[in-house]
């Protein structure tokens, strides 16, 4: 059918309705639902790929090779936290939207650390001797601070509709516009320098610009500045890149366009978590009791879908 103004509407206004859940929407939903957690938690694959992309963002700044910094992105897993907080906040998963968001800001944390090592083990070679390099001076001034917000935000669109919908493709085109690891290494090899340099961090006088020669923009302030900066633009494209992807989360799912059926189950989530689930007979169903079939448990290596009892047994 067309698209109405009330579908429109219907896109910021809570969902208040009470419905049932049968078991093949409940199974569907815990694979969606591990799908979400599996880029949120961090574990051993986690961990490895946030070292790897923080070593080679560091090289690739250092270097002034934007074919590294690419690179870099495409490795980085700090998007899988970002949507893990989208989902939690469209069907209300409070748990999920803790542990992402913790997870996010240490992942951020972490870069900056490995941005530190990065600059303390390279700032006395001959790799230094041009810094900051185009690449870093990138990532620290304001036009490319405003322009993030744009990018981040609709890059957010695109992350959504690639993860339910499996488009490997458009993800790897969002993990490269939507630049959230390098700007973070940026921040800890500029504070290296501002720490070297022994820059005036109580002299905050703003970030020049100017017009003519953006090039120029470190030669006329300090790296305190930059970095701060830098970090700034990270957390700004995290913010961008959450709300474009909530946003698109919701258009999907209540907007009459063609759709996989897990869009649908999102509205079927929300339920679940936020208490307005009821079995065919109409009783309210446990939230804690469904909450533990959508749980993975494991089995070895492979995770395991609890048998699905009938829905008197969450009475």
């Amino acid at each position: 059918r067309r698209m109405k103004k009330d579908d429109v509407k219907e896109i910021f206004r809570a969902s208040t309705t009470v419905g049932s859940v049968t078991t093949n929407q409940i199974v569907r939903i815990k694979k969606m639902h591990d799908k979400i957690g599996d880029g949120v938690n961090w574990d051993f694959n986690y961990a490895c790929l946030l070292t790897v992309a923080s070593i080679v963002a560091g090289l690739g700044l250092a270097t002034n090779s934007a074919t590294t910094v690419i690179s870099s992105m495409l490795l980085s897993p700090i998007m899988g936290p970002v949507i893990g907080m989208s989902y939690g906040l469209v069907i209300w998963d409070l748990p999920m939207i803790k542990r992402s968001a913790r997870n996010e800001l240490l992942s951020i944390l972490a870069c900056i650390i490995f941005g530190m090592l990065i600059g303390v083990t390279t700032f006395w070679t001959e790799m230094a001797k041009d810094w900051p390099t185009p690449e870093m001076k990138s990532r620290a001034n304001r036009v490319t601070f405003l322009t993030g917000f744009p990018i981040a935000f609709f890059s957010g669109l695109g992350v959504a509709l690639s993860v339910l919908d499996d488009s490997t493709s458009s993800l790897v085109g969002v993990a490269i516009s939507a630049s959230l690891l390098p700007p973070a290494v940026n921040c800890g090899m500029l504070l290296v320098m501002a720490f070297i340099k022994d820059d005036n961090w109580t002299d905050f006088h703003g970030f020049e610009y100017n017009s003519g020669d953006n090039s120029s923009y470190l030669e006329n302030t300090n790296y305190s500045q930059a970095a701060i900066m830098s970090l700034f633009l990270t957390l700004a494209n995290i913010i961008c890149v959450a709300l474009g992807a909530t946003l698109m989360f919701r258009m999907k799912e209540v907007l009459p366009v063609k759709k996989k059926v897990f869009w649908d189950d999102l509205k079927i989530a929300r339920r679940i978590f936020q208490g307005r689930a009821t079995d065919d007979g109409g009783e309210v169903l446990t939230v804690r009791t469904i909450q533990d079939l959508l749980r993975p448990t494991y089995s070895g290596e492979e995770i395991v879908i609890p048998a699905q009892p009938s829905p008197s047994h969450y009475q």
